[in-house]
Order: structure tokens, then C-alpha cells, then sequence
């Protein structure tokens, strides 16, 4: 496959990627018992369940599994060392804009088991043997320590450029960029909309800049439609989004930008409702992560907090494996007249124009208007009428209240949510 091939959605990774749903449930099920057998002899693990007064000796269905209590970020920092493997060497902090972080240990055979997936979701993005990736693997995530040992294995070449993602190292990136002469692209989100600034602001032709990139593999943030489209359009590459999390969930897209794929053979992945049960197929609940390996430390029922859809119906690119999107964390949402507004939400509306794609959205959390969507929006007013009767009809939201934040760059980021008074300030 050539730089200018495209990404053919039917080529398939490995044989899993086509299992029949009851083939996928019965694997994992069994997957399920064994990892809950074993951590049946944690000092966490056994208390909580004897606590919640469940044997997981009699775990033979899916019911029996769900009947083990959710365990959460609080839980298992109040457990201190009592829930870890304690066998792991490299640890990476998770959740640290929310509260304690919680410290997750890996191990040389935890670390193993996750390179597979991320070869595989980077197969589905186009990656192909003899290719060279420019990559800027944050130390900070799980998912990217994995990234360079799976371009190894795929037969290409690792680059990395000098730097984090902060906009102030775009120039590092495009040095490396200019030099490497890759044909893939990791990175995120946040910081490719900044070498679009960038590139706006120093009159720099964008397409010529990724005219060697063929695939970009954006993390961070969820895409929306709008900004996917206006990212591959300005940078003439095909935009795959990937998602995760610290405590074991994987998910990549393939070439129809649907959703991602659950890698289901490291992650078992449940979206639950507020009162417990699971939350059906297009409906938004709690993100629920089980590791399906016993390396590492064990992660049974984790209940992250995090939004999230699943989705069942079939994919057109021929892959079973199911997919689900992750909207953001609860500190990306707001609760307005007793719904649940994420950012991911409001920047569809918002990128709908043309003209606002790709600016920075904030919700503002004001605890007196409980009934006001106040929405903060960098650059100067712009069809706000639009945007409003867009978030009333699509968000079923009846106040919106706008900040326009003027003409100063915003530095794009993780962050989605301020307080009134950070507005205020600007």
C-alpha cells in the first residue's frame, strides 16, 4: 500500500475483528472468570466482594458478573497498595484533574498484551510495513508507551519530535515534520487545531506541510464530525480518532468514522444507567472498564465516570467488534435543567458553521443558573441566533447564554469546562 492508497475498511488485522457477537461474549466471559478467580486472593478485591456479599466462585453468566459490585477511583486510593499486583515497574498517574490520582502499575507482560491493540487500530488507520510514523506519545498515557514498540512491530520506522503538545512546540513539530518525511501521525486533537493556527498565522501552506502524511491518529478529545472533516480537508490527511483510558479501555476508529472499535480481546466495556443497569445501545451512560488479562494490576468493574455510547448496529467496514464513544469526563459536562450537557455536545452545534470549526468552546459553570447553558466561544460573535436555536433543537436546551471570548488565540487544550470567574478575567 502506496502513501496515496486509501484505507481499504474491510482489511482486517487479525481473525477477531469478525467474530460473531455470541463467539465474542463467550470468549470474553471466560476471559472474565479467569481474571476474577484470580484476583479473588487480593486483599481488596476478596473484602469488597465478601462485603457486597457476592462469591465470585458461582460467576457462570453475564448476570452472575454484574451482580460484582462497581469499584471507583475513590475506592481503590482509599485501598492504598491492597487492589495492586504490586509486580509492575512503570506506573502512570490517572484521573489527576479530578481529585487524588490514582497510581496503575504495569508490568513487562501487561505491556505486552497492549501493544497488540494499538498495531491493530494503527492497522485499520493505514499504517503498512516500511512506513515511518512522527509520534508524540505523552509519557503520561498508558496507550502512547505502547505506540513506538507497535510501529516496530508493523515493520516501520519511530520518529518523535522534541517537546510536549503544548502549542508552543509546534515548531519542533514541523522541523520533524519537514525532515522525517513520515507518512503517519500521532498526536492529539488540541494540538493539531494549533498547527492550524500556526500555520494561518505564519502563512504556511498546510497541505504542502503533511504532503507526505497520509493517516493522523488524533487523541485527547472526541471528535466531532465537523472537526474531523475540517482537519483533513486543511491537512490533506484521512483523521482517525483513538480512545482510552489509564485503567485498560482501548478503542480505535476504522475507515467509515462511525465510532471506535473496542479492542475486546484486552478490555471488556460496559455503559451503565444511572441506577445500575446497562444502559442500551445509543444511549449514554457511566463508562465501566474490566482488564480482560491477568497482568498487571486488576481492574474489575472500575467505574471511571466518564460519558459514554455504545453502539451495536453493524459496521460498514465488516469488523463486529462493537463500537463506543467517549464523550468526555464529568468535569466536561454540565448538568442543565437536569440534563447532562457535555462539550463534545455543544461543539457539534457549534461547528455546524463553517466559519467557527475549529475555534475553542467552553461551557462556563455558573451554580446559579441552573437552567442557563453558558457557553463561552473564542473569536468574535458569529451567528449566534443559529447556534442557539441548533443547541435548543439538538440539545433540547431552552437557555443559552454566549461569551465571546474576542480576538486573542486561545491556547487549545484538554480542558473543557470554567468556572465564571476564569471568563470574567479574560
Amino acid at each position: 500500500m502506496t502513501a496515496t492508497e486509501p484505507v481499504r475498511s474491510g482489511d482486517t488485522y487479525d481473525a477477531i475483528e469478525t467474530w460473531s457477537p455470541a463467539q465474542l461474549a463467550d470468549w470474553q466471559l471466560e476471559r472474565v472468570r479467569h481474571v476474577v478467580a484470580g484476583a479473588a486472593g487480593n486483599g481488596f478485591y476478596a473484602g469488597h466482594w465478601r462485603e457486597a456479599d457476592v462469591d465470585p466462585r458461582r460467576l457462570q453468566s453475564w448476570e452472575d458478573f454484574r451482580r460484582l459490585p462497581l469499584t471507583s477511583k475513590q475506592t481503590l486510593v482509599a485501598a492504598g497498595e491492597s487492589w495492586t499486583a504490586r509486580g509492575g515497574n512503570v506506573a502512570f498517574s490517572t484521573r489527576g484533574t479530578s481529585g487524588e490520582p490514582l497510581v496503575v502499575w504495569l508490568d513487562a507482560a501487561e505491556s505486552e498484551t497492549f501493544i497488540v491493540p494499538t498495531m491493530r487500530g494503527y492497522w485499520w488507520a493505514g499504517f503498512r510495513p516500511g512506513q515511518t510514523a512522527l509520534m508524540q506519545s505523552p509519557a503520561w498515557h498508558r496507550l502512547a508507551a505502547m505506540e513506538g514498540h507497535a510501529v516496530l512491530r508493523l515493520g516501520g520506522n519511530a520518529a518523535y519530535y522534541w517537546g510536549s503538545g503544548g502549542p508552543q512546540y509546534a515548531g519542533y513539530f514541523m522541523d520533524a515534520l519537514e525532515r522525517v518525511r513520515p507518512q503517519f501521525v500521532t498526536t492529539t486533537a488540541p494540538f493539531l487545531v494549533s498547527l492550524l493556527r500556526r500555520f494561518e498565522d505564519d502563512v504556511i501552506d498546510a497541505r504542502a506541510m503533511f504532503d507526505s502524511v497520509r493517516s493522523i491518529v488524533a487523541v485527547g478529545l472526541p471528535l466531532t464530525g465537523q472537526l474531523r472533516a475540517h482537519l483533513s480537508d486543511r491537512l490533506g490527511s484521512e483523521v482517525f480518532e483513538r480512545s482510552g483510558t489509564q485503567e485498560g479501555a482501548a478503542a480505535d476508529e476504522c475507515a467509515m468514522h462511525t465510532a471506535p472499535h473496542i479492542h475486546a480481546d484486552v478490555c471488556h466495556l460496559e455503559v451503565l444507567a444511572p441506577d445500575g443497569s446497562p444502559a442500551p445501545a445509543g444511549a449514554r451512560g457511566r463508562l465501566v472498564v474490566t482488564k480482560l488479562h491477568d497482568t498487571g494490576d486488576p481492574v474489575i468493574r472500575y467505574d471511571t465516570g466518564d460519558i459514554a455510547e455504545r453502539f451495536d448496529e453493524p459496521c460498514g467496514c465488516g469488523r463486529t467488534l462493537p463500537r463506543l464513544k467517549i464523550y468526555g469526563r464529568p468535569e466536561s459536562s454540565v448538568n442543565i435543567a437536569e440534563r447532562r450537557i457535555t462539550a463534545y455536545d455543544v461543539r457539534t452545534c457549534v461547528d455546524a458553521d463553517p466559519e467557527l470549526v475549529g475555534r475553542q468552546v467552553l461551557l462556563v459553570r455558573d451554580g446559579n443558573d441552573g437552567d442557563v447553558l453558558n457557553v463561552a466561544i473564542e473569536g468574535t460573535e458569529h451567528n449566534a441566533a443559529a447556534i442557539e436555536r441548533r443547541i435548543h433543537d439538538q440539545l433540547g436546551v431552552e437557555r443559552v447564554s454566549f461569551t465571546w471570548l474576542g480576538r486573542a488565540r486561545m491556547a487549545w487544550g484538554f480542558r473543557q469546562v470554567v468556572d465564571k470567574s476564569e471568563v470574567q478575567e479574560r
